[in-house]
């Protein structure tokens, strides 16, 4: 197979990387994940409404963009060489998604056009028994999409501006180890209540729900993939430039073998999170092992090269001062974000029929 980026693909890379460059500095990071909301507000008018990031996936006839999972996987590997603090992941991603394959088109028409313009963003996240804890966005999200991990599948959209959702659900900030995605705790305070807000159930509702975080796991492994380029592009440019013995430190064997192991962990990485969104635009029920795939094998190569950043730079490695530690909490979240590696491993084991009877 030989894979090549449109004409097109690579005009919406580049756009995403000047972007990313101008808005993502290490102290605009540092600034927008000590904010209350955990991203910057400005930034993130410029990435969904001036370059209409938000609405990638939201069909062009209700204000979108109506692109692809490539494209999708090209923004979040640029945005993912930055840290990016932003709610395009939820508002950009999984929202549409389930909203998409929910198949209401009265939900579609009032909701997508406000989160493709990012005049809302959205949070999604499973009830279990009432309570999400760490939710993505959650604690400052203008929508939230909430679904009951049982039998009955309830999904509700709560507008959080409303007045009356004050008395039926408590949202507060929850703190992460990864500062550079914020998160909140989601409680149910009146199960009667959430009625109002019902919009689906049953089958409908998981499918949607299951298939919006699948594409969110493409998502997040694009990101990661842009994580683990930027641990490696920032050691070498150090391992130049750090001395020991009149020499750089860059060019004794070890180190060499270090950074080549980095490499080769993110190029493989990269070309399974292209793999599955080429795999998935052809082959639509290919989705859950291909995005399980992507999430494990991108997680896995950013994991590896944030331990290496933080040893290739030594002591300063360690420091708060230098952002080598922001990239391994990331890796350390990524890791976990709406399922843990060990979980997707079962996934893909069962789509290639491994779990089968006699099979351990």
């Amino acid at each position: 197979m030989q894979f090549e980026f449109t004409e097109e693909q690579t005009m919406i890379r580049q756009m995403v990387s000047d972007f990313a460059r101008d808005h993502a500095s290490s102290q605009q990071v540092r600034q927008a994940m000590a904010s209350e909301s955990g991203f910057d507000p400005d930034s993130w008018q410029v990435l969904s409404q001036n370059l209409g990031i938000a609405g990638l996936l939201v069909p062009d006839d209700l204000g979108g963009q109506g692109l692809g999972l490539i494209e999708m996987a090209l923004v979040f590997e640029q945005l993912g060489q930055y840290l990016l603090p932003s709610p395009l992941l939820q508002t950009g991603v999984i929202g549409p998604t389930l909203l998409l394959n929910l198949q209401d088109k009265a939900l579609q028409q009032h909701w997508l056009p406000q989160l493709a313009s990012g005049q809302l963003t959205v949070s999604v996240a499973r009830l279990v028994d009432g309570i999400a804890d760490y939710v993505i966005g959650g604690h400052s999200a203008d929508v939230l999409i909430l679904c009951s991990d049982d039998i009955n599948n309830e999904l509700y959209i709560i507008d959080t501006a409303d007045r009356k959702c004050q008395g039926t659900i408590r949202v507060t900030r929850q703190d992460m180890m990864d500062q550079t995605r914020a998160a909140g705790r989601i409680e149910v305070l009146n199960q009667k209540g959430m009625d109002e807000y019902r919009v689906a159930d049953g089958t409908s509702a998981k499918n949607a729900l299951q298939r919006a975080e699948q594409f969110g796991h493409i998502a997040v492994a694009a990101e990661a993939v842009g994580s683990a380029q930027s641990c490696l592009d920032k050691t070498v440019q150090y391992v130049k430039d750090r001395r020991q013995f009149g020499r750089a430190i860059g060019s004794f064997q070890a180190v060499k073998h270090q950074l080549a192991d980095m490499m080769v962990h993110i190029e493989a990485a990269r070309s399974a999170v292209y793999f599955s969104a080429c795999s998935v635009a052809e082959q639509p029920l290919q989705l859950p092992e291909m995005a399980s795939l992507a999430r494990v094998q991108a997680s896995e190569a950013l994991s590896l090269c944030a331990a290496e950043m933080i040893q290739l730079h030594g002591g300063i490695g360690f420091t708060w001062e230098h952002d080598a530690h922001l990239y391994f909490k990331r890796a350390r979240s990524t890791a976990t974000l709406l399922a843990t590696n060990s979980a997707l491993d079962e996934v893909i084991a069962e789509q290639l029929g491994l779990c089968s009877e006699g099979v351990s």
